[in-house]
């Protein structure tokens, strides 16, 4: 099969590069998916609900990529592609979009499937290819463009752009291909790790509470005794460790043997008051809002009676129990692993990228977007976001192209 433009990947980057340079007038543009459906970790996201982008400026956005670097190599394409046209295109097509009070985005029916039939529909309305159950083996640079070998056949195009996604949740078909197919091309890689992952905690007091969460003014990472990262954000606890927003977006500076310091009150609400009147300890401590049955466990694991009377705790237990709620430690067994992973932290070397084309800089015809390169955001619609904005970018990139 011989076509103008190939993309190989038919998830969120993927259909966004096929609707742009279909819609471009590139010629044929055709799609390809290993899968039976496209569309298949995006329709997991957000437990289903499918957190597309989140509202307030632009410019904010730079904030949620991780560092400096990858902040400047999104700039390009968020702003070609920015939070408001995400919205505005699917409203035009009829989905409602609702706004929560913390700032994230979907579509109002909870449903990702309804933004992902608006994405094929539109692929198919511009005229654009999309081909299915289609696993590309390999790729080779030819003097006229690249060569495809699939398990049905070959493909020959002019310029290919590669969306294949990283390598969590395997079992949607994100198995790391497209870092084979990159490095074979030329490129190198920011070795991939799982992120946006829960944290599984070594001596962990915690497993019957599961369920339970709790805002974190301060979640502090130390390694070595040495403070490396901090941030702040909802806090879940699971059965083997801890997850929630604030854990998750900490998670890719986070290794193993690592110490969490998190704090469940700030230090300024604990004062010589709380230990005053006849309430037992664990009542008088209820004023800060704590499930009370974390609170025991807390307590318990201090060890401290819970049902003391409050002003019979000596300074040594106050201290113990200001301690353990301004920065009760968890040390990081391990972290969740691909299964468990929301994202593709690593991939493509950035500087190997022409950020305001998505062009390889050593391959040329060669695009990449996507979680397949070196950029992963925080949670809150932030890799939603990317993943559409770099695709768009790379398929408006090729509008001069004929």
């Amino acid at each position: 099969m011989n076509v103008d433009v190939l993309i190989v990947g038919a998830g969120t980057s993927g259909l966004a590069a096929g609707i742009a340079s279909a819609k471009n007038g590139c010629g044929t543009v055709c799609v390809l998916e290993r899968n039976p459906e496209p569309g298949r970790k995006f329709l997991l996201s957000g437990s289903g609900q499918c957190n597309i982008t989140h509202s307030g400026s632009i410019a904010d956005f730079l904030n949620h990529y991780g560092d400096t670097k990858k902040a400047r190599f999104v700039q390009p394409a968020l702003w070609a592609f920015d939070n408001i046209a995400v919205t505005h295109f699917f409203e035009r097509r009829g989905v409602p979009i609702l706004q929560r009070e913390d700032g994230k985005i979907f579509p109002k029916s909870l449903k990702s499937e309804e933004l992902l039939k608006i994405l094929v529909a539109e692929l198919n309305d511009q005229g654009g290819l999309l081909q299915t159950e289609t696993v590309v083996e390999n790729i080779t640079k030819t003097n006229a463009g690249f060569l495809l070998a699939a398990n049905h056949g070959e493909f020959h195009t002019k310029k290919l752009i590669l969306a294949t996604g990283g390598q969590s949740y395997p079992s949607t078909g994100s198995r790391g291909d497209g870092f084979r197919f990159a490095v074979r091309l030329g490129h190198h890689l920011v070795e991939p790790k799982p992120v946006l992952t829960p944290l599984i905690v070594r001596n962990y007091f915690f497993a019957g509470l599961s369920g339970i969460s709790f805002w974190s003014d301060k979640i502090e990472v130390y390694r070595n005794g040495k403070r490396v990262k901090s941030g702040q954000g909802d806090i879940l606890l699971t059965h083997r460790g801890l997850s929630g927003p604030g854990i998750l977006d900490l998670s890719r500076d986070i290794k193993p043997n690592d110490e969490l310091r998190v704090s469940i009150i700030k230090p300024e609400e604990f004062t010589p008051e709380v230990f005053a009147g006849k309430k037992t300890l664990k009542n008088a401590l209820q004023r800060f809002g704590i499930a009370e049955r974390f609170l025991v466990q807390i307590l318990n694991s201090l060890p401290t009676a819970p049902d003391q009377p409050a002003t019979e705790t000596n300074r040594e237990t106050r201290k113990k129990i200001e301690w353990a709620l301004t920065g009760y430690p968890f040390i990081v067994e391990r972290l969740g692993d691909w299964n468990e992973a929301m994202a593709t932290g690593g991939g493509v070397v950035l500087e190997e990228v022409n950020r305001k084309t998505m062009e390889s800089r050593i391959v040329p015809d060669l695009y990449f977007c996507g979680e397949l390169l070196d950029i992963d955001g925080n949670t809150g619609g932030y890799n939603i976001q990317f993943a559409l904005s770099s695709g768009f970018l790379a398929g408006n990139s090729l509008r001069n192209y004929s």
